[in-house]
């Protein structure tokens, strides 16, 4: 399955459970259409370049997901229809970021060592 990265802006008056529900909501979308998160990076709320729909900050989410091609149009058909989405981009992974992506899991003070047996 090919690997995606999401990342979308939610509405800054949005705080607390509301805010966890629009980052659930968008888990369960893709754990439905068959993918799997891999990881959840909530960036905070953050200064926009320019207005979106009269707001001037939002709360910026970074999900990494691996899933079938069917997700990208189901998770264009959510954000489009609920209320609360300023602004997303899915983006589809080339094996080369898989790879580093990989290697970035790994620690950097680990060592490779052989093991004779």
């Amino acid at each position: 399955m090919p690997l995606y990265e999401v990342m979308f802006i939610v509405k800054p008056d949005l705080e607390g459970e509301e805010l966890e529900g629009a980052i659930n909501a968008v888990k369960e979308l893709v754990e439905k259409e068959n993918g799997e998160v891999l990881s959840v990076k909530k960036m905070g709320k953050r200064k926009m370049a320019y207005e979106i729909k009269d707001f001037k900050e939002g709360f910026y989410t970074i999900l990494n997901l691996q899933a079938p091609s069917d997700v990208v149009a189901a998770l264009d058909h959510f954000f489009k229809v609920n209320e609360g989405y300023l602004r997303y981009i899915v983006v589809r992974l080339h094996e080369e970021k898989k790879k580093q992506k990989k290697e970035e899991d790994v620690p950097q003070n680990v060592q490779e060592t052989n093991v004779e047996e």
